[in-house]
């Protein structure tokens, strides 16, 4: 069993699941679009109530995160609409819907701290949180510290997100408390790991694959499956935990592939900021287990703030050059073959076999 497995004892099914909902394709999509997003807004309009309701003058972590929030794939919450028709014949419902909403704001919770921890410009094609802020104070002519008081109130905002979605969670059966509890671990320690690997230069395989399954894959693919299927009152079969490790992993790689080789515009994000920041992944490890004494040489660069944009391009010929690229490429793949492989081997509904291998497909293959 996979280490990420959520229960020792998870239930294996009988029979295919989830044939009474809508289970069409773009039905997740749907579900995002119609169900959890409208809830999200009137979590957040609630929530200026309850500030309007404490004589708040201005609520500013609100309105910022009303402004941050949605604006995303949805992907968290669609793996979590799959989880769930996985194991349950009844479509979805607003247990379902709730979980949906808090993945979401705790992904806004770690986009958010994750900008201020990587000190980064963008995101999602627009200025990071903190940039927006500190402009605010910058335009409205505060007094005080602009930079300060962008990061400080971007993390409050931060803060927000994470306390809504726990507000959200602790509204799910007591069932899903512990896949709760373990998505909360898994990010923190995923995140910290990514910052104590750059500043300990770690460029091992192990470390790489430990850090991706983590920081990105139980929280993106995983946990969700898992949270979905715990508001049905069942654990995540055995061979769908393990589906949802490798596409995951498939996930969190594609991400640093695109941190590396993207496009500005169409990531969202500057790239070659992972490469600055010396990040642990596994396109640099096997960079180093597979480069010249010379091409080494270059990577030693890696982790310096300073890297300037020819010094990116050089580094990401090296990546490409060495055969490292191909490598991740080639676990991408073999990750994306071994899940549909287990996805045939589960006694699923055709409609919800289909849709996860449209959404493993779409996670690991995006472009942006």
């Amino acid at each position: 069993m996979s280490p990420h497995a959520q229960s020792a004892h998870p239930t294996e099914l009988a029979e295919p699941a989830g044939l009474d909902g809508d289970l069409s394709p773009g039905a997740d999509q749907t579900f995002v679009a119609q169900q959890v997003m409208p809830a999200v807004a009137e979590l957040l309009t609630d929530e200026h109530l309850r500030w309007k309701e404490n004589d708040a003058p201005w609520s500013d972590p609100v309105d910022a995160l009303q402004e941050f929030a949605g604006g995303g794939k949805g992907l968290r919450p669609r793996f979590c609409f799959w989880g769930h028709a996985a194991v349950s014949r009844e479509g979805t419902n607003d247990l379902v819907v709730r979980a949906a909403a808090a993945l979401e704001m705790l992904h806004a919770f770690a986009l958010i701290h994750d900008d201020l921890m990587d000190a980064s410009s963008m995101r999602r094609g627009r200025p990071a949180l903190q940039r927006v802020l500190t402009g605010i104070h910058r335009q409205q002519g505060w007094a005080g510290n602009p930079r300060r008081y962008g990061g400080a109130t971007a993390m409050l905002t931060g803060d927000l997100a994470f306390g809504l979605a726990c507000r959200l969670a602790a509204e799910l059966p007591v069932a899903t408390r512990p896949v709760w509890n373990r998505l909360i671990t898994t990010l923190t320690a995923g995140q910290f790991l990514d910052l104590n690997g750059a500043a300990r230069s770690d460029r091992s395989i192990d470390t790489a694959r430990t850090v991706a399954g983590l920081k990105s894959g139980h929280y993106t693919v995983t946990g969700p499956m898992a949270l979905g299927a715990a508001t049905a009152g069942h654990d995540l079969p055995p061979r769908l935990v393990r589906y949802a490790d490798l596409v995951g992993e498939a996930f969190q790689l594609r991400d640093d592939l695109l941190g590396v080789f993207g496009d500005d515009a169409r990531i969202g994000k500057p790239v070659g900021d992972d490469l600055r920041e010396g990040k642990p992944t596994l396109l640099l490890a096997h960079a180093h287990a597979t480069a010249t004494p010379d091409q080494l040489r270059m990577l030693d660069l890696v982790g310096r703030p300073d890297l300037t944009a020819a010094d990116i391009e050089i580094l990401t010929r090296i990546l490409d050059a060495c055969g490292a690229r191909n490598l991740v490429e080639r676990q991408i793949d073999t990750n994306l073959r071994h899940a549909e492989e287990l996805l045939d081997e589960q006694p699923l509904a055709d409609e919800v076999r289909d849709g996860l291998h449209r959404l493993a497909t779409s996670a690991a293959q995006r472009t942006v």
